[in-house]
């Protein structure tokens, strides 16, 4: 790791965890002046996250796409961007940040405890398809666990109502920014599942072969499918959503970060 890259990385650690602080001081003593100062300090935050990101490019010659330690520094920025980004499409999602800092942080945690030697594109990672491939996973679970986020905000105020968690976002409001996430999620993985079979194709000949991240992919895919289909067409919603926003996202974490401890058979990811 590049020393810039080392005080950048621990400069946006601080700050999300202040984020954080400020985040559930807001909620818990009902200060809006909290909540706004937490969201500014995370895009500093972020900010900082970007420079140690440049800083290791500029070091290695390539964006951060290779093995655990670059993934997790990649995924937690993406889960950080595209909270600000909602936070500003959809000003009530701005308690989310209270569950979105800690995640991103136990991400770039997983991170650091992986080596982060500095080197060059080893040659499966030289293709044009593979940053469309990992930037469309990274924004499709950081969609996907801003849905487990309303989820359980949803089972929390609907539980009880009053007191910090009366201070919630309106259940309704809630639960359909969990479907708007799931939505997103949804079409960001079948962009990272297609890109991922053309890059499969130009490195190995063939588009699908079945390894354990494809097939964990896919059948994560299909499990937001069927979420989607029975808030759609079935009428789910409410707890029963609520719980389904949550049980999805394991088939997303096992594929994103269990199989790689377990298998080296693709390359794409870790």
């Amino acid at each position: 790791m590049a020393y810039s890259e080392e005080i950048f990385l621990w400069l946006s650690i601080a700050l999300y965890s202040f984020s954080f602080l400020l985040f559930l001081g807001g909620l818990v003593f009902r200060k809006e002046a909290f909540q706004a100062y937490a969201f500014r300090v995370s895009v500093l935050a972020v900010l900082f996250h970007t420079g140690a990101m440049l800083a290791r490019w500029a070091e290695t010659g390539h964006l951060p796409v290779m093995g655990t330690y670059e993934n997790s520094i990649a995924g937690s920025w993406f889960m950080a961007v595209t909270y600000i980004i909602f936070r500003y499409v959809f000003p009530p999602s701005k308690p989310f940040g209270v569950a979105v800092m800690p995640l991103a942080l136990l991400i770039l945690g997983n991170g650091l405890q992986a080596e982060a030697v500095l080197q060059p594109l080893e040659p499966p990672y030289r293709s044009n398809w593979l940053y469309i491939h990992v930037l469309f996973a990274w924004f499709a679970f950081g969609a996907y666990a801003m849905a487990l986020g309303a989820g359980a905000l949803y089972l929390l105020k609907g539980w009880r109502q009053k007191g910090v968690l009366g201070r919630l976002p309106e259940l309704k409001l809630l639960d359909e920014l969990s479907l708007r996430l799931i939505l997103f999620g949804f079409f960001a993985e079948a962009i990272m599942i297609g890109s991922g079979a053309i890059w499969a194709h130009g490195l190995w000949g063939r588009y699908w072969g079945w390894d354990p991240v494809e097939t964990w992919s896919l059948i994560s895919w299909l499990t937001y499918g069927v979420n989607i289909h029975l808030r759609v067409t079935m009428g789910w919603s409410g707890k029963r959503a609520a719980w389904l926003a949550i049980g999805s996202l394991f088939g997303i974490i096992f594929t994103f970060f269990g199989i790689g401890y377990v298998s080296e058979l693709h390359t794409a990811i870790f």
